[in-house]
């Protein structure tokens, strides 16, 4: 009986970790332009700033394959569900970034979400 409630205590006190600071560090990103020559260069370096963040909080992040997309005009509407692996599990960001040509050719990327 003592032994069963000894593992009930531990369950409880297993604890999760809050991904909070780290999301409201991606929303201050928000609407800050990243600059490249084209789509791939951008995710690129989106990619590249997201994970050196990440590991400034000793966090691992997982890109999906794909991501959902819409087009209008010349702006791209892409979804990314980014799995963030912390020390005591994994969860889940969805950031809404959009793509646009702005000047001959030339593209924006921008953070418009993040949930």
């Amino acid at each position: 009986m003592e032994n069963n409630r000894s593992k009930q205590q531990k369950k409880r006190k297993k604890s999760k970790e809050s991904i909070l600071a780290f999301k409201k560090e991606l929303r201050a990103m928000m609407l800050e332009p990243i600059y490249g020559e084209n789509i791939k260069d951008i995710i690129t370096r989106l990619t590249s700033k997201l994970e050196e963040i990440a590991e400034s909080y000793g966090y691992e992040i997982e890109f999906p394959e794909r991501a959902k997309k819409d087009i209008e005009g010349d702006i791209y509407y892409f979804v990314y569900s980014v799995k963030v692996k912390t020390k005591h599990g994994s969860k889940k960001i969805n950031l809404e970034v959009q793509y646009m040509i702005y000047d001959e050719g030339k593209w924006m990327g921008v953070i418009t979400e993040v949930k």
